[in-house]
């Protein structure tokens, strides 16, 4: 089966820093995509979706790190921005200004559609909770029928996905056993063997 890999970056994240392990956290998201498939299968692309903050420098280092790492092993990186909204505070019983992510969902939309029009795909890994991806996932059933759709939820994030999970052809949950069998390595080089990114101290397993 040609298959295609497609990652929610905020959505998993967010359910892997709730496990409070960081070590998790340096995830190889080829090494991840590639476990659910067969060994006949062929893995044609994993496509990273995210984007960067602009407000918390060792954050924003941190997360730049990880694309470059990311792209070094055989992830496409697209990213998207966040901009600045007015929201309810429930905390403070009126609107504040919030900064919130923008145009993420769609791309992936976009990518996937795209990829099941130009790439004759036989499966569809999603990795998110998002209810979000719906509408897509809903029209790839309907004009691809062909196409197996794999909703993969983040840690502890089943429960929450059930709209999302009924959509899809079949559904899994990660775990952070998983999680921990796909770690990228300590230090990532490029093509000439010069270290381009790193795991970040607070990344370290056993810390």
């Amino acid at each position: 089966m040609r298959v295609c890999c497609y990652v929610d970056g905020f959505n998993l994240y967010h359910a892997i820093d709730a496990l409070a392990d960081s070590s998790l956290k340096w995830l190889d998201l080829r090494s991840l995509a590639q476990s659910y498939c067969s060994e006949n299968d062929e893995l044609l692309k994993v496509k990273y979706f995210s984007a960067l903050n602009t407000w918390d420098a060792p954050k924003r280092k941190r997360h730049l790190n990880y694309v470059v790492a990311l792209q070094n092993t055989g992830t496409e990186v697209l990213l998207s921005k966040f901009a600045k909204v007015r929201k309810f505070c429930n905390r403070n019983n009126q609107f504040c200004p919030m900064r919130e992510e923008k145009q993420t969902d769609v791309s992936i939309a976009v990518e996937i559609l795209s990829d099941c029009y130009e790439l004759g795909l036989d499966r569809i890994v999603i990795i998110s909770a998002d209810s979000d991806q719906v509408p897509v996932v809903t029209k790839i059933r309907a004009r691809f029928p062909q196409i197996q759709v794999l909703m993969v939820a983040p840690p502890k994030r089943l429960s929450q996905a059930r709209e999302l999970s009924a959509a899809c052809t079949h559904s899994a949950e990660l775990t952070a056993g998983r999680l921990l069998k796909h770690q990228l390595a300590n230090e990532i080089k490029d093509v000439s063997q010069k270290t381009v990114a790193s795991r970040p101290p607070e990344y370290l397993i056993g810390l």
